[in-house]
């Protein structure tokens, strides 16, 4: 039977009828993939079932895509059966539980298309800031500096990017005063005061253009 690390949490601490369709999540029972229904609570708990059910409800942790023979060690070294219940045997800094971020060829949300801006989210390895740094997505984003598990905080940053995507072409100005930001210009600008910390920035944003009507 699973357990929670708190006998009660009130409907704030909770997010209830979540759905994942798969490569989310995984039980921590048998490190199966987990499809369907779950809820989370503020202490990063991930259980099945839309809300808490003591008979039914299932621990879930993060989805990794690993051999059999690793989930066996992890058995081995780092978790334990007590009560009939999974529980990970915990260290100080567990650098195993981190996994490699994944690049992704980001596509604006609708909501984002309607702001006309969207939120990039870029990782620089912080020991080869010029040669390795490349896009990954918003959900992969929130795991950084999350102790033990996502993005590993200690190897990568992270770097927000605000990116215009709907607006005239070029800057409009009238009188000399900028009455209407251009999408080129206004993305050369972001691209220009990031790279002064992040220089590879300069390569991998090369395209002012990228995800607006102009990127043809």
């Amino acid at each position: 039977m699973a357990t929670r690390k708190k006998i009660y949490y009130p409907d704030s601490q909770i997010e209830k009828n979540l759905f994942t369709k798969g490569k989310e999540f995984m039980y921590i029972d048998d490190w199966k993939e987990y499809v369907g229904y779950y809820h989370r609570y503020s202490t990063g708990e991930v259980f099945t079932e839309r809300e808490w059910n003591p008979l039914k409800s299932k621990k879930l942790v993060q989805y990794r895509e690993r051999s059999d023979s690793y989930f066996k060690y992890l058995d081995l070294k780092k978790y334990v059966v007590l009560g009939g219940d999974k529980k990970e045997v915990l260290g100080a800094n567990m650098f195993w539980r981190y996994s490699a971020p994944k690049a992704v060829k980001r596509v604006p949300s609708k909501t984002e298309l309607k702001n006309g801006f969207m939120t990039r989210y870029f990782v620089v390895k912080l020991n080869e800031q010029n040669r390795v740094c490349y896009e990954v997505g918003e959900s992969e984003s929130k795991t950084f500096k999350t102790k033990n598990t996502g993005i590993n905080q200690y190897l990568y940053d992270l770097i927000e990017i605000p990116w215009k995507i709907d607006g005239p072409e070029h800057d409009v100005y009238q009188d000399n005063v900028l009455k209407y930001p251009g999408v080129i210009d206004t993305n050369l600008r972001i691209v220009d005061r990031f790279s002064k910390k992040f220089p590879i920035l300069k390569q991998i944003l090369s395209n002012p253009r990228e995800h607006s009507k102009y990127d043809r």
